[in-house]
């Protein structure tokens, strides 16, 4: 999936801002807090409008309207982990003894897993460990690696980099 953004201007936080992701790349989202990267998200989801500019999919604008269409061949990891409608399986029904890192790294690779082509991953509000930050970081490239388009919150990732 090939998905674009030009001149997307939300809010005060984002201001003409333009990237492309293509199948099989990472790009990561980075910014200080409050700086619009779950905004930005959101937006990539279609669950907000854009004030200016265009965010496209294959080719296909991304509206409200169409959101519900493209979020389909999305898998997205919140930055409130909080038990996702429509899971279960594997560690889900602990849900409430795991760790944030548990509890992190169970949605990262449940969304991982799934036949979705694009994969938006935010960044927990919770405070990850050292070992956990590597492992996410291993597993977000691995994913592009396999050909997902993937943009995450995380500034620990330096190659293509978005600042807001």
């Amino acid at each position: 999936m090939l998905l674009e953004l030009l001149h997307v201007t939300i809010g005060q936080q984002i201001r003409s801002l333009s990237m492309s992701v293509g199948e099989g790349q990472l790009v990561t989202i980075t910014g200080s807090k409050g700086s619009g990267k779950s905004l930005l998200l959101r937006a990539i989801l279609g669950l907000i409008p854009v004030d200016d500019g265009f965010i496209s999919i294959d080719g296909e604008l991304m509206t409200p309207q169409s959101g519900f269409y493209f979020r389909k061949q999305m898998a997205y990891v919140p930055q409130h982990l909080s038990m996702p409608k429509g899971y279960h399986g594997a560690g889900l029904e602990r849900w409430d003894d795991l760790t944030a890192d548990e509890r992190y790294l169970l949605l990262l690779n449940k969304a991982i897993a799934t036949d979705k082509q694009m994969l938006i991953v935010d960044e927990p509000e919770d405070m990850l460990t050292t070992e956990t930050q590597a492992t996410v970081d291993q597993l977000l490239q691995e994913a592009a690696q396999r050909g997902k388009t993937v943009v995450a919150v995380n500034p620990r990732i330096q190659k293509n980099q978005v600042v807001l």
